[in-house]
C-alpha cells in the first residue's frame, strides 16, 4: 500500500509540475512574468497548443501581456517548438548594483529574480530546451537557451514564434526604418518590420517599451501584426528576425525585454535594463575613455579646423570631429582612409594636415575623431587602428554600417573591440541602434539609429524621442543650433541638450560659424556635461511635452520642450537637496517675438515650484547651481 501511495504522490508531483503555471515575481513585487504550457486558465478563449509554451506579464497586478506564445523554429529538423513538458525549474535571486564608466546615473541597480524552466519533448529525439525568465523591478526579459545535445548538431533558427498580445485598445508607437517617424496605431495595425523598441500603453494605463538586448550572435529584432487564421486582425505582434540565428554546441539567443512603468517617463528612467543584460565591461583600462561635446568640421581645410579648435576652447566643447570626404569618395572601395585625400578638394583648398590639426587641438585641449565609411571599415580596420592611435586621434564615427543579420551584427561588435585595442572611441551612425553592448565595450559612447536634426524634425518629434527611441540607450541626436531650418525655437534647441543622452554629445552639426555662434544664451552649452549623476523624467505626455532634469556634480541641468503645441508647464524642484539653497539661471522662449530669448537668474529650493508659459515649438532650459 505504501508503494501506491508513493507513486500516487509521485504522479501527483508530476502533475502539478505540468499543470500549474509557473512564476517568478520581481524584487519589489509590482511585476509578474508567469509561465506554462498551453493554456493558463481552464476555458481560456485562445487557440494555444497544449504542449507548446506560453508567458503572461502582470504590472501592479493589472495584465500587461496576456497569454502569449514562445518559441522558434529550427531548419532541418522536425519542429521544435511543441511537445514538450517541464522537467525542471531553477529558481535564483541576484541582488547588486554596479558602476558604470559613465552614464546618465553613478550607479544602476540590478535586482531581479530569476526561473529557469528545462523543457523536454515528450517524443523522440527527446530534445531539451531552456527558457530563462527575468523579473526586475523596471521590467522583464527573457531567452532562450538550446543546450549542447547529440540530437542537435548544429543550430540554424530562421523565424522566432515570440509572440505579445495585448487588450483591445491598446496603443503603441510605430517606426519603420531606423530614422523613421513615430505613429500612434493600435496593436493590430503594426505594419511588418516595425522596429524595436516598441513603446506600448494599454487602456489601463501601464506603459510599457518593447526591446532587445545582449544580441552579440543573433540577427536583429523586428516586429509586426499578427492575423488570425483567416485573416483576421489580432492585438498580437510577434518577432520578426533578418536573417538566420546560426551558432553550436549550447547557444543564446538575444534576451527580449519589456520595460513597465505606470508612467512614461519612467521608461527612460528605466533604460539600463538593456545595460543589466549584456557582459561587465570587459576592458582593464577605461582610462582613457573620455565622454564629451563634439563639433563638424565640413570644409575638411587645416585652417578652419584651427578656428573650430578655438571656438571649442571657448565654449568647453571636448572634440572636433573631420567629417566624410577627408580620405576620398567614402563609399568607394578604393578609398583608403590611412591617408588625407580631400574630396573634390580643387586647387584653391588649403590643405588639410591631420596630424597638425592634432597637435594644435592638443594644445588647445581639444581632441580629433575622424569619421570611416563601412568600406574602410571592412578593408583597412586592422592598418587604421593602429596608425590613428600614433597620429594622436581620440575616437571614430564608422557611417552607413550594415545592420541586421547576424554576421553585420558580429562585424560590428569586432570592430568595436579592434577600436579599443587601440585606445579609439566610437560613435555609429546611422543603422545602428543599442542593444546594452557599451556596458561590455564602454568605448561604443552612442550611435545614431534615431531620427535627429539631420531630417529636421517637428517638435512633435522631438517630444516623442524621449519616450520611444531614449528607453533603449543613447542616441546621436546632433542637436544643433544655428541652422536657419531647424523648426523648434531657441530654448527648445538648447533644452535638447539635456534631453537628449549621449556621451559623445555632437552638437552644432553640419554648422560653419557664425555671429549666431556667439548668442548669449549659448553659455548653457558652454562646458554642458554629456554623462550625468542622476536623471529623472519631471513629467510629459508622449509627442506632446517632456521635462528632464539630470544632476551632475553639485549641479542641475534641466530641460523642457513642448511639441506644436503653446502650453503651461508647471514642476517642483523637490529633486534638489531639502536646505540647501540654489542659484537658477533660466532661458526660456518668448511669447511674442520667435527670435526673442529670455535670460533670468533666480533663487531656488526644494520647494520651489517654477512655471512656463512656453509657445508652439518652444522651450525652456535650467542651469541650477548650489550656493
Amino acid at each position: 500500500m505504501k508503494k501506491y501511495s508513493i507513486l500516487f504522490v509521485l504522479v501527483l508531483l508530476f502533475y502539478y509540475i505540468h499543470a500549474e503555471p509557473q512564476k517568478v515575481s520581481s524584487p519589489d513585487g509590482k511585476i509578474r512574468i508567469e509561465f506554462t504550457l498551453g493554456s493558463f486558465d481552464p476555458g481560456e478563449n485562445q487557440h494555444s497548443i497544449s504542449d507548446a509554451p506560453y508567458y503572461r506579464v502582470f504590472f501592479q497586478g493589472k495584465p500587461f501581456i496576456h497569454s502569449s506564445r514562445l518559441g522558434f523554429e529550427l531548419a532541418g529538423v522536425p519542429i521544435f517548438d511543441r511537445f514538450f513538458e517541464v522537467v525542471k525549474t531553477v529558481a535564483n535571486e541576484t541582488r547588486r548594483s554596479w558602476k558604470p564608466v559613465y552614464g546618465d546615473k553613478s550607479e544602476y541597480p540590478d535586482n531581479y529574480n530569476e526561473l529557469t524552466v528545462t523543457l523536454q519533448e515528450n517524443i523522440p529525439p527527446k530534445r531539451t530546451l531552456k527558457l530563462v525568465f527575468r523579473a526586475y523591478n523596471e521590467g522583464v526579459a527573457f531567452r532562450y537557451i538550446i543546450p549542447e545535445q547529440e540530437a542537435i548538431s548544429s543550430i540554424v533558427i530562421p523565424q522566432e514564434l515570440t509572440e505579445f498580445a495585448f487588450a483591445p485598445n491598446t496603443s503603441v508607437w510605430e517606426e519603420h526604418g531606423h530614422e523613421g517617424l513615430y505613429h500612434k496605431v493600435a496593436v493590430s495595425d503594426i505594419e511588418p518590420n516595425c522596429e524595436l523598441p516598441l513603446t506600448v500603453k494599454t487602456e489601463n494605463g501601464i506603459y510599457g517599451a518593447i526591446a532587445e538586448a545582449g544580441n552579440s550572435h543573433y540577427p536583429r529584432a523586428y516586429v509586426e501584426a499578427r492575423s488570425g487564421r483567416h485573416g483576421e486582425k489580432l492585438n498580437v505582434i510577434h518577432i520578426s528576425l533578418r536573417g538566420e540565428a546560426k551558432g553550436q554546441g549550447e547557444y543564446k539567443t538575444a534576451w527580449r525585454s519589456v520595460t513597465l512603468s505606470d508612467r512614461p517617463g519612467g521608461l527612460m528612467e528605466q533604460h539600463y535594463l538593456l545595460l543589466n543584460l549584456n557582459e561587465p565591461c570587459k576592458l582593464h583600462d577605461t582610462s582613457w575613455i573620455k565622454p564629451g561635446t563634439a563639433m563638424r568640421e565640413i570644409s575638411l581645410t587645416t585652417v578652419n579646423s584651427k578656428k573650430l579648435i578655438d571656438y571649442a576652447e571657448k565654449m568647453g566643447i571636448d572634440y572636433v570631429i573631420l567629417e566624410g570626404g577627408w580620405y576620398g569618395q567614402p563609399f568607394d572601395d578604393r578609398a583608403d582612409p590611412s591617408k588625407v585625400n580631400v574630396l573634390n578638394a580643387g586647387p584653391s583648398h588649403p590643405g588639410l594636415n591631420i596630424q597638425e590639426v592634432v597637435s594644435y587641438g592638443k594644445e588647445h585641449d581639444v581632441g580629433i575623431w575622424l569619421y570611416v565609411n563601412r568600406q574602410g571599415l571592412e578593408r583597412y580596420a586592422d592598418k587604421i587602428f593602429p596608425l590613428y592611435e600614433s597620429w594622436g586621434i581620440k575616437g571614430i564615427k564608422p557611417g552607413f554600417v550594415n545592420v541586421g543579420n547576424q554576421e553585420w551584427q558580429e562585424w560590428m561588435e569586432t570592430i568595436v573591440e579592434k577600436a579599443a585595442d587601440h585606445h579609439l572611441m566610437v560613435n555609429i551612425h546611422d543603422a545602428y541602434r543599442p542593444t546594452g553592448f557599451s556596458r561590455t565595450y564602454p568605448n561604443l559612447l552612442t550611435q545614431e539609429g534615431i531620427r535627429g536634426n539631420e531630417h529636421l524634425p517637428t517638435a512633435t518629434h522631438n517630444a516623442t524621442l524621449p519616450f520611444t527611441r531614449f528607453t533603449i540607450g543613447a542616441g546621436d541626436y546632433t542637436p544643433g543650433y544655428c541652422r536657419s531650418e531647424l523648426k523648434s525655437r531657441w530654448a527648445h534647441k538648447l533644452a535638447m541638450g539635456v534631453i537628449v543622452y549621449s556621451p559623445a554629445q555632437f552638437l552644432f552639426w553640419g554648422e560653419k560659424l557664425t555671429p549666431c555662434h556667439e548668442r548669449p544664451e549659448l553659455e548653457f552649452w558652454k562646458g554642458i556635461p554629456t554623462t550625468w549623476d542622476d536623471t529623472k523624467v519631471l513629467s510629459g505626455e508622449i509627442g506632446e511635452y517632456a521635462v528632464v532634469a539630470r544632476k551632475h556634480s553639485t549641479s542641475w541641468y534641466v530641460g523642457g520642450i513642448t511639441n506644436d503645441v503653446g502650453r503651461l508647464l508647471r514642476f517642483t524642484l523637490d529633486f534638489l537637496s531639502s536646505g540647501d539653497k540654489y542659484i537658477a539661471t533660466v532661458y526660456f522662449d518668448g511669447l511674442q517675438n520667435e527670435d526673442q530669448i529670455t535670460i533670468e537668474k533666480q533663487e531656488v529650493d526644494s520647494k520651489s515650484i517654477l512655471e512656463f508659459e512656453l509657445p508652439e515649438r518652444g522651450g525652456f532650459a535650467l542651469k541650477i547651481d548650489k550656493r
